[in-house]
């Protein structure tokens, strides 16, 4: 893991690997910054590109990981807020708080969540489901949708294969992929289906699906009241900056040679970053459900970070 000094405007660590067994509290040194997690996709760059490039100025040590990574540093005390699966929350709502009017959502197609399959949707019985060790919330929303809306009972297999390129992963027929991995699979030849989760969820239910929330450590907001607020107001800032600054973050991704800047402004057009009242339905509808399946062992509220306005 590498540690190194950004700008005036704080530190950032990047960690994008599995935790090793021994990953504890040494590995992060506790500063007077609020620590805040970034998941490494290309849907976090319009809050965090205004961040980094310095834009909207702050005060924040930014540790980079995939979603599942974020979730145990969250969990484990080494961050203090930042963007986790929303089934984290759940797991773990005693301990956290949401911040208001954060997330990443979709209403329709936002083509980084997908399942991909060389055969279609109804030949799926009793075949292998690759999924990524890389969201706790996809894998719990694909898992729902078979269970609840398809008459189809495959079977599921975590692996941490590593996506290279547009490449199938090795021995798969039927992969879940998320993030930048599941922008560059669905250009495969192979792929006969891609099933986006979201637009899945949304033409069943109505509703928009909240994949990620901004949670906050209650410590944290114990500890450094005023530190949490002014946080989440710098957030808020990045947000807005970023979202009138598309092109300007498009131009940014100069990593991704299988994604041009006009196909990277749709894309991140195609995600909300707001958690809206339609959004909270959703996301209580989809906690509601996984408890109704046993995958959750109460029913969960939705407690917010009390900011004096809306929530």
């Amino acid at each position: 893991m590498a540690c190194h000094p950004g700008r005036s405007h704080g530190y950032r660590v990047r960690y994008c690997g599995r935790l090793p067994r021994s990953f504890g509290m040494a590995d992060l040194e506790v500063t007077e910054r609020i620590r805040v997690g970034k998941v490494s996709f290309i849907n976090t760059l319009p809050i965090f590109h205004p961040l980094e490039s310095g834009a909207v100025q702050h005060d924040f040590d930014i540790i980079d990981g995939t979603p599942a990574v974020l979730n145990a540093l969250l969990a484990s005390d080494q961050l203090d807020l930042g963007v986790v699966s929303s089934i984290e929350y759940a797991r773990h709502f005693d301990k956290y708080l949401l911040l208001p009017d954060l997330s990443i959502s979709c209403k329709n197609e936002v083509c980084s969540v997908l399942l991909l399959s060389r055969v279609p949707l109804q030949k799926l019985e009793a075949q292998e489901i690759l999924l990524t060790p890389k969201s706790h919330t996809s894998i719990a929303l694909l898992k729902l949708l078979f269970a609840r809306r398809f008459t189809v009972t495959p079977r599921y297999r975590v692996t941490d294969y590593h996506a290279c390129g547009s490449r199938w992963p090795a021995g798969a027929q039927e992969d879940l992929a998320i993030g930048d991995d599941a922008l560059q699979l669905r250009q495969n030849p192979e792929v006969a289906m891609a099933l986006e989760l979201g637009a899945a969820w949304h033409e069943w239910t109505g509703h928009p699906f909240v994949f990620a929330v901004w949670a906050l450590r209650r410590e944290t907001l114990a500890q450094r009241d005023g530190l949490v607020h002014q946080a989440h107001a710098t957030l808020l800032a990045a947000k807005e900056y970023g979202l009138g600054h598309l092109e300007e973050i498009a131009a940014a991704v100069d990593q991704c040679s299988w994604f041009s800047r006009q196909e990277c402004v749709q894309y991140l057009q195609t995600i909300e970053y707001d958690l809206d009242a339609d959004k909270q339905k959703g996301l209580r509808l989809f906690f509601d459900m996984l408890y109704e399946m046993g995958e959750l062992s109460q029913r969960v509220p939705l407690n917010f970070l009390e900011t004096g306005g809306q929530k």
